[in-house]
């Protein structure tokens, strides 16, 4: 079973310190999501985060460790974010600190974006990408916000 919802999703209280049944002031943010692709030898894994997304964390989960090479990369829209080994158990992401690299972490453009690693020959398991989802500009304003609950 599965439900689907418009992101980006927020939590907020139900309560106030009047107790009147509206919603409180937004102090609590934006649900975190993650999206996996299997790993099948040098078959890039590809995920496709809405727009406006902030990465979290990238990570491989590899059962069997790739023939060639210990690292791939891996990129959003073709540019090169991080580095991910690719040898038996799960690794996370070594991020690059360049400028444009930094940029599409914080925020993948005002359109979807592909994020794509390709761990190498003989690789096996599971590439996992853990981001917010947000508005196309950035922002975590719900739809329906102002709302009130009664």
């Amino acid at each position: 079973m599965s439900s689907t919802f418009t992101a980006p999703i927020r939590v907020n209280t139900r309560q106030t310190t009047s107790n009147d049944g509206t919603i409180s002031a937004d102090n609590t943010g934006a649900t975190v999501l993650s999206q996996q692709a299997a790993i099948a030898g040098a078959t890039a894994a590809t995920v496709t985060l809405p727009a406006g997304s902030i990465v979290m964390g990238i990570s491989d989960y590899i059962t069997t460790a790739a023939t060639t090479g210990a690292t791939g990369n891996v990129t959003i829209n073709g540019t090169t974010v991080a580095g991910l080994t690719n040898v038996t158990g799960v690794n996370a992401a070594a991020f690059g600190t360049g400028v444009t690299g930094v940029a599409l972490l914080s925020n993948v453009g005002t359109a979807d974006a592909t994020v794509s690693y390709t761990a190498g020959a003989g690789a096996v398991g599971v590439f996992s990408v853990t981001y917010t989802a947000r508005n196309a500009d950035g922002t975590i304003t719900p739809y329906g916000s102002g709302l009130t609950n009664n």
